[in-house]
């Protein structure tokens, strides 16, 4: 009877569904902003769209690498968040629930995508948060590295995309400059995605009316760039799989 049931199953599936399932997991954590989460303003409302950067990212890598491994990507991404909110999250200069996060997270790739926020509180001053100049934004994601690879995580930092119209006096250009001295510092991958869409004439047509986040596709062209930094981390990590 059982082997009846197999067969009926054979028919009715699509190939490769009755495969051996891919055991080995590999997961992907991915900590940021509202840019990380996926927020979208349109017509005056906010909202997450599930087609955001680690949307579709997590799209291509299950696409690419399927069938032979399981790949879990993690969105951590919390609106209005900065640097300072992920190392100190309880505040003052204690910064142990980054290292336990690290620690007993089972991630081995970390996604860091901060600046926005960073520079927009510092513009505005605003003293109900931890202040963080160009430089002490360095100094805090050069912390969150060197955790997360105490902890044997590969790490990439990703540039934020652009602003524009009157959020662009936030002026988050000398926050990306301090990420690739840490990327270059730390000796770790950075995706370049601010001076790439600037790049692009028409680059806020991209961009929800906000002028903060991106709309779909700009977010499709930010994960293709993500893409291509974690594919050769996950092609080393199957390699050790099966060396």
């Amino acid at each position: 009877m059982a082997s009846k049931l197999v067969v009926a199953l054979a028919v009715m599936l699509p190939a490769g569904v009755l495969a051996a399932p891919v055991a080995n997991t590999l997961q992907i954590d991915a900590y940021g902003d509202s840019t990380t989460a996926g927020v979208i303003k349109q017509q005056g409302r906010s909202r997450i769209t599930k087609a955001s950067e680690i949307g579709f990212l997590t799209q291509m890598l299950q696409q690419h690498y399927g069938s032979q491994l399981n790949i879990v990507v993690k969105n951590h991404g919390v609106p209005g968040a900065q640097a300072a909110e992920l190392l100190y999250k309880h505040g003052g200069n204690d910064d142990s629930d980054w290292v336990k996060l690290m620690q007993q997270s089972p991630a081995k790739i970390v996604l860091l995508n901060f600046a926005i926020n960073d520079a927009r509180h510092v513009f505005f001053k605003d003293k109900r948060v931890h202040l963080e100049t160009p430089e002490e934004y360095g100094r805090i994601m050069t912390r969150l590295v060197q955790v997360a690879k105490a902890s044997h995580k590969q790490v990439i930092l990703q540039e934020p995309n652009p602003i524009c119209g009157k959020v662009a006096r936030w002026n988050v250009w000398p926050y990306v400059w301090q990420l690739n001295q840490v990327a270059q510092q730390q000796q770790v991958a950075i995706v370049h995605q601010f001076s790439i869409i600037k790049a692009n004439p028409a680059w806020q047509a991209q961009m929800s009316e906000d002028c903060i986040h991106p709309l779909e596709p700009l977010y499709q062209q930010k994960a293709v760039r993500t893409f291509r930094l974690i594919a050769p981390m996950v092609n080393h990590y199957l390699g050790q799989q099966h060396s």
